[in-house]
């Protein structure tokens, strides 16, 4: 009478949710996992908990709700795309064109790379006021800015705020990136997507050197 006693208690035991030896990094990517299926705003932390195998107070003990979960993973996503860029810059070497082109393009190689975390990124649901966030996002804009000075003091870029001259050459990134997550490059090579991004931002790149600055005058 004992012996069966015992061993169902064992068992239910076993079933207990598991502890997870990281499970931020469980929660995480179950989230992006959710928003790959239907978008950031559709699921719960209740979903999340029972997908991922744990109890439902447990996505609690890392963040205070759904909203804090997603503005980490923008947070994150603000970093691997920071890191990204600037590999790509310092691949290009020196030359502005080269350098350019590059970072355009990691933009979008992100973008189709990971597209649930772009998605999350620019979703409504995170914390737009979130301190950390905002220096995320500063340390890309801070590539782009980069950029621009390092352009204007060689003389081949237009005079002009930084801050104003980023807003078309962002505007271009992330208008490619959406039209790549959305499909528009599907069933393309990787050597077809890259021509074709390449041609858009140098078509943006050549208005704003200096060139054409000097064509208006003559």
């Amino acid at each position: 009478m004992v012996g069966p006693s015992k061993k169902g208690a064992s068992k239910r035991r076993a079933r207990k949710p598991y502890h997870h030896g990281d499970l931020r990094r469980a929660l995480t990517e179950g989230a992006l996992a959710l928003v790959a299926e239907a978008g950031p705003q559709a699921f719960t932390l209740r979903e999340l908990a029972r997908r991922i195998g744990v109890s439902h107070a447990a996505p609690y003990r890392h963040f205070a709700d759904k909203r804090a979960l997603l503005t980490a993973l923008a947070i994150e996503g603000g970093t691997v795309l920071h890191d990204r860029i600037a590999l790509a810059l310092e691949r290009a070497g020196d030359d502005l064109r080269a350098r350019f082109l590059a970072a355009g393009y990691a933009y979008v190689r992100f973008a189709l790379d990971e597209p649930s975390l772009f998605a999350v990124m620019f979703a409504r649901e995170i914390d737009a006021e979130d301190p950390q966030l905002a220096r995320s996002r500063q340390r890309s804009l801070s590539l782009l800015f980069g950029f621009i000075v390092d352009a204007q003091a060689r003389g081949a870029m237009v005079e002009g705020a930084p801050e104003v001259l980023a807003q078309p050459v962002w505007a271009m990134h992330h208008g490619l990136a959406m039209l790549a997550i959305a499909g528009r490059y599907k069933g393309q090579s990787e050597d077809e997507i890259r021509e074709a991004v390449d041609y858009a931002h140098a078509s943006l790149l050549d208005g704003l050197l200096i060139r054409r600055s000097r064509d208006r005058q003559a």
